[in-house]
């Protein structure tokens, strides 16, 4: 018999507690930002889809394809593949160790997938997934409001957000400069940068959805 793994209203499944979250989330913002080069693995995915039947794009004759499941990493948004256990099944937007140490629902990770290879219900999720995502690291994602600079010598991070233009610029480098922001609201209030999660989410989706995406702020490189 199947074991299901139900998606619980946005609560993730084995979530961390805030501290180490955020300690967890600081160490790998610090090291994004220093510009050293490391090995860019996913401790936890959330799903996007189980299919039992397997991948769409395996070459495999269909009686021969192996159930897959499709996520979502939650530090590097790396789009995967991975094989269940044996009997286990989930649903959508669920939270799932895929670290070495920490594999209770899969068994291994199959492979690295792009954009095009998602199913059609594995896209129809994966704004929702990434949304949750945001959401969840909060703070990880306002402190790149704290620390984000110039990607080029003429260009800031800040404008590669979709609709930030010189005044919402201005704006939030005048406001950071008094005092570092502390939530998504704060960023909003003080800026009137409407959603700044909402902001987020979309780039995100750029650089997933467009492999020659040239800077690319949240992801790996496909």
């Amino acid at each position: 018999m199947s074991q299901r793994i139900p998606h619980d209203k946005g609560r993730p499944y084995g979530k961390k507690t805030n501290t180490t979250l955020r300690k967890h989330n600081s160490n790998k913002q610090n090291s994004r930002t220093s510009g050293e080069k490391q090995r860019k693995y996913e401790e936890y995915a959330w799903t996007l889809a189980y299919l039992p039947e397997g991948s769409p794009t395996d070459p495999n004759p269909f009686g021969q394809r192996e159930p897959v499941i499709q996520a979502v990493g939650e530090i590097w948004f790396t789009l995967l593949e991975l094989t269940p256990k044996r009997g286990m099944e989930v649903d959508p937007l669920v939270r799932i160790g895929i670290g070495k140490d920490n594999r209770t629902i899969v068994n291994r990770i199959k492979r690295r997938i792009s954009f095009n290879d998602l199913s059609p219900t594995s896209e129809a999720v994966l704004e929702d997934c990434i949304n949750e995502i945001v959401k969840n690291q909060e703070f990880r994602f306002v402190n790149w409001f704290n620390k984000a600079s110039l990607v080029t010598s003429r260009m800031h991070a800040f404008k590669l957000l979709p609709g930030i233009g010189t005044t919402h610029l201005e704006n939030l480098l005048a406001e950071r400069n008094k005092i570092n922001f502390t939530s998504f609201e704060d960023i909003a209030t003080r800026t009137k940068v409407s959603d700044p999660k909402k902001l987020i989410v979309a780039r995100i989706l750029r650089e997933l959805s467009n492999p020659d995406e040239k800077y690319r702020l949240f992801t790996r490189k496909p």
